[in-house]
């Protein structure tokens, strides 16, 4: 078949062929993917190649994909510079800048700054970037104001820890989802979440947001207490430390309910009421690398099955978001799809790097990043499963 189509003159490389329609669809992957988890394998379209050309001295352009930050990060960065400018004028007038972290692998997180004038507008703003364009892929937007560094990520969360109260300032839709989103229920289509981390005007304000609460110190008594309940196996008491309600948990599920009693078991602890945000990730990961962390969560959560808001029920104490980011299984949580394993080297492959590393010229010698991560396995292949 031969195909007439014009072609960009200093095109590289020039792959031809076609699609037919009526032809069956085939099984393809996984794949190892820019989320830094496999990409499930499903059915797509055959495309037959029927030539490939290329021009003289051409050079094949790739990326490597996987656990971020990789080479891909910074494609997200230049999506975030270039669509900045015309989603301003064409839809978000509002709209001061934007923020695409690379933990968030372009959609799963997203953060943006406003120029706040009126009640209600950082939820306009959620809903205006959610149509437009693949910008409908994201799944947690936040929308601060400009009063707010959104690239310095400590700052940030600061912010977001005084302005949000999580009763009124976390709204949940469902719409599409990337096909690479392994943590929606159905293929293509879950939640999403909006956090208006904006300062509050008159309208917006209610009794509740007058009521102060007052952080208690981290003591070796509360870390001793904490560390004792069933199931936890670590706690990042950093944030917490700096005077930032939120408290990141490593724990170990064996069975359903399980995370419910230890949260249960958590808010027992006064010295916890003031603590807004409790984010759950596995055991297994680095819960002291807060952008792994951002990663593994903003990957492995559907926002409304996974997230849930507990009520104050003492004077004094906030109401408390629950965030859970842990890996999801048809035993323990009822979930039905398959769940990907991260992207990591095989042993064999790191062992033959390092070593070849003194005669490659790269200076001192770096541990392969697979490591930290290939606790996180369940099984050896793409597909998660208890051993």
């Amino acid at each position: 078949m031969i195909n007439d189509l014009e072609v960009p003159a200093d095109a590289d490389f020039i792959i031809e062929g076609y699609i037919d329609p009526e032809e069956e669809l085939i099984w393809e992957g996984p794949f190892g993917d820019h989320t830094g988890f496999y990409s499930l394998a499903d059915w797509y379209p055959k495309f037959h190649v029927t030539c490939i050309t290329h021009r003289k001295d051409a050079v094949y352009p790739a990326t490597i994909v996987g656990i971020p930050p990789m080479e891909d990060a910074y494609i997200g960065k230049a999506t975030e510079r270039i669509f900045l400018a015309p989603m301003k004028l064409t839809m978000i007038p509002e709209l001061l800048d934007m923020d695409l972290p690379p933990a968030g692998v372009a959609h799963n997180l997203t953060i943006v700054n406003i120029n706040k004038s009126y009640a209600g507008q950082a939820q306009k703003v959620m809903n205006a970037m959610w149509g437009a364009g693949q910008m409908m892929f994201n799944k947690i937007l936040i929308v601060t104001d400009n009063l707010t560094d959104i690239h310095n990520y400590e700052d940030l969360v600061r912010h977001l820890s005084i302005t949000v109260n999580p009763e009124q300032d976390i709204i949940f839709s469902q719409g599409p989802m990337d096909v690479l989103d392994h943590s929606s229920s159905r293929f293509a289509y879950g939640t999403k979440m909006g956090i208006d981390a904006t300062v509050k005007i008159e309208e917006e304000i209610t009794d509740k947001d007058q009521i102060t609460i007052e952080l208690m110190p981290v003591t070796d008594s509360l870390k001793n207490k904490v560390d004792s309940i069933e199931g936890v196996n670590g706690v990042n008491w950093s944030l917490l430390s700096k005077g930032v309600p939120v408290l990141i948990v490593g724990v170990k599920k064996s069975k359903k309910d399980d995370l419910t009693e230890i949260v249960d078991q958590l808010l027992l602890q006064e010295a916890l009421y003031s603590v807004k945000f409790l984010i759950f990730v596995d055991a297994e990961l680095d819960i002291n690398a807060l952008e792994v962390v951002s990663w593994y969560v903003s990957g492995n959560i559907d926002p409304r099955r996974d997230c849930r808001i507990i009520n104050p029920k003492h004077e004094g104490e906030s109401a408390h978001f629950i965030v859970d980011g842990t890996r999801k299984s048809a035993e323990i949580d009822g979930f039905k799809r398959d769940w990907p394993n991260p992207v990591v080297s095989y042993m064999e492959t790191i062992k033959c790097v390092d070593e070849l590393w003194p005669s490659l010229g790269l200076g001192d010698f770096i541990p392969s990043p697979s490591l930290k991560y290939i606790p996180l396995m369940k099984g050896e292949g793409a597909i998660s499963f208890d051993k």
